[in-house]
């Protein structure tokens, strides 16, 4: 008979394994995230007469963009309520979120950019392609995927699991950098007459088509934008740390209501507003403050008195 130790018999305390049933939320809310960015893929990867009649395939991979971001929001927040923060979690949340956030905005964009096109894939865009075009759209989206890898292991690298180390992030979370590309597919597909949304506004034919024209050479640049912000050192703030925690005044609240309404009124136009508001505004801030600071007389200087 096999000895056993008498301290295995020992029952664990109650604290500890309520504490450790508790910490499989947000893990579950990670695998959430995952599993938002693998049916991404799936719906963008599907062909265009398969889709449903009101919402294109493009736009759901869209909407699971912003369904990893929902996910990948509350893992943090509630392994960091129930104080299960972790390493397995921290290193489980950066695989998920280099699929979410960044191959499947990559890919997405390069299945929309070939079906404005009117080719496959294979025939246009991939390293090897014979065009100039296949091969400039297929490293652009590759250099996104890899700035998404390198800025969330500088994350991993410099993170730490208080609430106060996340109130500012040193440059565009990847979260942020894909919303902004599953915003801009999400707006250009309620562009179609048969879109499940309408815009307050009706869009001309003309316009449609000259969107449509230059959608494909729109999306290489705003990969390349996004891919520098966030490899760069711009200060960009947690939505959720800085303006939902803690307490605020009535009128606050009362805007962050009319905000919500007018998502649910309007859900491209809003979500399209707000993530590019999030993204490039900042950037923007710093290169003004740069060139006042820049223009700014210097203050004179008083005079130095030597000593006789």
């Amino acid at each position: 008979m096999r000895y056993r130790d008498p301290r295995w018999l020992r029952k664990e305390p109650v604290r500890g394994r309520l504490r450790r049933r508790i910490s499989v939320l947000p893990t579950l809310m990670t695998l959430g995230n995952l599993l938002c960015g693998f049916s991404a893929i799936w719906y963008a990867s599907l062909p265009v007469a398969g889709v449903t009649d009101k919402t294109g395939a493009f736009a759901i991979a869209g909407y699971l963009i912003f369904g990893a971001m929902v996910f990948d929001m509350l893992d943090g927040s509630m392994a960091r309520l129930t104080r299960a923060t972790s390493d397995f979690g921290a290193e489980l949340d950066s695989l998920a979120d280099v699929v979410s956030f960044g191959i499947v905005p990559a890919f997405l964009s390069l299945k929309i950019i070939a079906h404005l096109l009117a080719v496959t894939a294979g025939e246009l865009i991939n390293p090897l392609a014979q065009s100039v075009d296949g091969r400039f759209f297929w490293m652009i989206a590759a250099i996104y995927v890899a700035c998404t890898a390198l800025r969330l292991a500088r994350f991993n690298a410099h993170n730490a699991h208080s609430v106060e180390s996340h109130l500012i992030f040193r440059g565009l979370p990847s979260p942020g950098a894909a919303g902004v590309v599953g915003a801009t597919v999400i707006f250009f597909e309620a562009l179609r007459p048969n879109a499940s949304h309408f815009l307050p506004f009706r869009v001309p034919d003309f316009v449609q088509s000259a969107v449509a024209g230059a959608f494909p050479y729109l999306m290489p640049v705003i990969l390349l934008a996004l891919s520098a912000l966030m490899v760069s050192r711009i200060e960009y703030p947690h939505l959720i740390n800085q303006y939902l925690r803690g307490r605020r005044p009535f009128s606050y609240i009362v805007r962050l209501v009319l905000l919500v309404l007018l998502f649910f009124w309007q859900p491209q136009l809003t979500a399209l507003l707000g993530i590019y508001w999030y993204a490039f505004y900042p950037p923007v801030k710093a290169v003004l403050h740069r060139i006042i600071s820049r223009n700014k007389p210097e203050a004179p200087q008083p005079p130095v008195s030597v000593e006789q």
